[in-house]
């Protein structure tokens, strides 16, 4: 370190500064100290600061399963990356949860808190009277959740707003022409769906229009539906909705099945633009709900709070947008 300020020709308590990303050391004095850093290969021994400061520079993320679907949504891996892409930049780590059940992630995440591995925590879902949320108030932990606070007052959260998510896209499809739509949501008490959900009944109700959401806990659930409302019933519905682009996938596979074609036979529509979304065939109208800025929003936010800045909110909305594609069309 001594070397670094020698070339830089700072105080090596200034280097120190720059290596923990202080605020008050200036941009042009941050440069050229990681410039002399970068000409001399200095390398922050991270172990050492843990010591010193008793910090970690870690973010503990938690996500309700590692189950693969959990593991493969594109959702998870675009938050991910706005919150890695925010921690990179001012000098932070991510640890990310791996249990694939309540029962092990409880006690995965206890010992994180216990063992000080992570100087905070990004709780990547809400969930009612979640355990592990009381696990992290109770130990007086810093963090924050994507998604709605349901357990505690002035807890920040980093959300979009769901249920005008959910309304305008069935106002959208009401325009289009649709008269009978289905919603088929995915099974857990989760905020996002039930919002979603009520989004979508509210703006059925404003028109008076009758509607059926079913909840999918399986893919011979999902055959069932299917079966029931577009093969079996003689007023089957013109469009389907999806409460998530992964439940739209499998969707899809049903409805090849049955040789249902999209957007002919039946139209479609989900939420979470993305790669899948994108590219499924036909590409799919969805809502777009930005998860890369929420990530990225929320990586910064626990951030400030763990450098005990001023954050002015407790809740943040990021906004949402209908992408249009060729599942949906005018009838």
């Amino acid at each position: 370190m001594k070397d670094v300020a020698k070339e830089a020709n700072v105080a090596t308590s200034t280097v120190s500064r720059v290596i923990r990303n202080n605020a008050k050391i200036s941009e042009a004095t941050s440069n050229k100290v990681k410039a002399a850093m970068s000409k001399l290969g200095y390398i922050p021994n991270q172990a050492a600061r843990t010591l010193i400061t008793n910090k970690t520079m870690t973010i503990g993320l938690i996500q309700k399963s590692s189950t693969p679907e959990i593991r493969q949504n594109p959702f998870n891996s675009d938050v991910l990356n706005g919150i890695n892409q925010a921690c990179n930049v001012r000098g932070y780590s991510t640890r990310m949860t791996v249990s694939e059940n309540s029962r092990d992630l409880y006690h995965e995440v206890k010992t994180m808190i216990q063992s000080k591995s992570a100087d905070g925590f990004i709780l990547l879902y809400s969930l009612k009277d979640d355990p592990i949320e009381h696990l992290l108030y109770e130990f007086k932990v810093p963090y924050l959740i994507i998604g709605k606070s349901l357990n505690y007052e002035n807890i920040i959260h980093i959300d979009n707003n769901n249920i005008d998510a959910a309304y305008q896209l069935t106002q959208y499809l009401y325009h289009l022409g649709h008269r009978h739509i289905l919603f088929l949501q995915e099974s857990g008490h989760y905020a996002v769906t039930e919002d979603r959900t009520v989004g979508f009944k509210q703006y059925c109700d404003n028109v008076k229009l009758s509607n059926d959401c079913i909840v999918i806990k399986s893919m011979n659930d999902l055959r069932d539906c299917i079966k029931q409302y577009c093969i079996d019933a003689s007023h089957t519905p013109s469009v389907i909705i999806t409460s998530d682009a992964m439940l739209n996938m499998q969707l899809l596979n049903v409805l090849y099945e049955y040789q249902l074609r999209i957007p002919e036979d039946v139209q479609t529509a989900t939420f979470n633009t993305s790669f899948l979304t994108e590219n499924a065939t036909p590409s799919q109208t969805s809502v777009n709900i930005n998860p890369d800025v929420l990530g990225l929003t929320a990586g910064n936010t626990i951030i400030d709070v763990l450098r005990n800045e001023t954050i002015s909110f407790r809740e943040k909305l990021i906004s949402t947008q209908i992408i249009e594609r060729v599942s949906t069309t005018k009838i």
